[in-house]
């Protein structure tokens, strides 16, 4: 299902992170259905996306000063809080929390009567395994104990999101998966792994597995949650499980490249390639790839399914090989990586394919 331009046009809309990867496809999409639409966020590194941010209504300011904040929403009909950051190593990480948990309730503060708040979470708020099961938004949440800073930091937003709509609050959840696409200005944590492994910089693949999505999938998810989402419901905005060696077969199908010398790590092997890169990172002090943090994430599988999503607001998506299709055409139209060679022994789309 499509988003309805007579619910959207006209309508004055505030995205929170709209500079991010998630947020500046919110800003297009909505542009695209006529709403009156204003930036919150941190200014770009980017000078395109700068470029393409100067003729919009923006407001550069952090999400915990509450002045920027009720600037940023005064008057908006609907609010998208996109915005946070991730970290999984030093001082940033208790920064994090703060920017998830302060941020989200000057949010929460500053909404006009009446407004809708359209908060995202993600899917690490719902849980994980370690065997390849599938979670729902009523999955019983089993990570209290896990040692991630950005799974609590996502937790606790959510837990404040949810409670203002338990207080009467015009608030609905969403719940990402993994994010990939074209337009990552800003370079997302999965456009980071793609761009890396296009280079040929990711010899050994990590062990796990996830839910990939296309962000403008999600960004138009948020759209119909907006429009149909119930307050204070969850709705998961998640795409394709797969584990991590199974990703990397399709980045090596779009990108032309061979798996031959690629192989996945067990978990045991990540951890102490994560404990040496920390030790040097002390040392350095810039933050290591990957940390002890990553290694723990990537012991689980991360694999979810939107049924509720697609069944109450309309929710679909494209396939992963397309996504990653479109990511790295965009990557070379952005100089970063060079044109993929047809390699005739790798067209297929996953393992079970090129075992057919």
């Amino acid at each position: 299902m499509d988003p309805d331009m007579r619910f959207w046009a006209g309508k004055r809309v505030c995205v929170t992170g709209g500079t991010g990867f998630l947020g500046w496809h919110l800003v297009q999409q909505l542009h695209a259905l006529s709403a009156r639409v204003r930036v919150f966020g941190l200014r770009p590194a980017s000078a395109s996306l700068q470029a393409r941010l100067a003729s919009l209504d923006c407001v550069y300011g952090d999400v915990r000063d509450p002045a920027a904040v009720r600037e940023a929403v005064r008057e908006c009909q609907v609010v998208f809080h996109t915005a946070g950051t991730l970290a999984f190593w030093g001082p940033a990480v208790a920064k994090m929390h703060e920017i998830h948990s302060v941020g989200t309730q000057q949010i929460v503060n500053a909404l006009s009567a009446g407004a809708r708040l359209v908060h995202t979470s993600s899917i690490v708020a719902v849980g994980a395994s370690r065997r390849t099961k599938v979670l729902t938004e009523d999955s019983p949440y089993q990570l209290q104990r896990f040692k991630v800073g950005y799974v609590h930091a996502k937790k606790a937003a959510e837990e404040i999101a949810l409670g203002a709509a338990a207080q009467g609050k015009d608030v609905v959840c969403v719940n990402p998966g993994y994010l990939i696409g074209p337009e990552d200005y800003e370079g997302s944590v999965m456009g980071h792994f793609c761009l890396r492994f296009w280079k040929g910089k990711v010899p050994l693949v990590p062990p796990g597995g996830m839910s990939f999505v296309d962000v403008r999938d999600v960004a138009r998810g948020h759209l119909l949650a907006a429009e149909r989402g119930q307050a204070g419901r969850r709705y998961i905005l998640a795409g394709e499980n797969m584990t991590m060696l199974e990703f990397a077969h399709l980045l090596a199908g779009v990108g032309g490249l061979s798996m031959g010398w690629r192989f996945g790590m067990p978990s045991w092997l990540q951890m102490v390639i994560a404990w040496v890169a920390e030790r040097r990172a002390a040392i350095v002090q810039r933050e290591p790839y990957p940390a002890l943090q990553h290694a723990r994430m990537n012991r689980y599988f991360w694999y979810y399914a939107s049924e509720r999503a697609r069944a109450e607001l309309g929710y679909r998506t494209r396939t992963v090989r397309e996504t990653l299709g479109d990511a790295h055409r965009w990557f070379c139209e952005q100089g970063q990586l060079k044109p993929a060679p047809v390699v005739a022994s790798e067209k297929f789309d996953s393992p079970e394919q090129r075992a057919a």
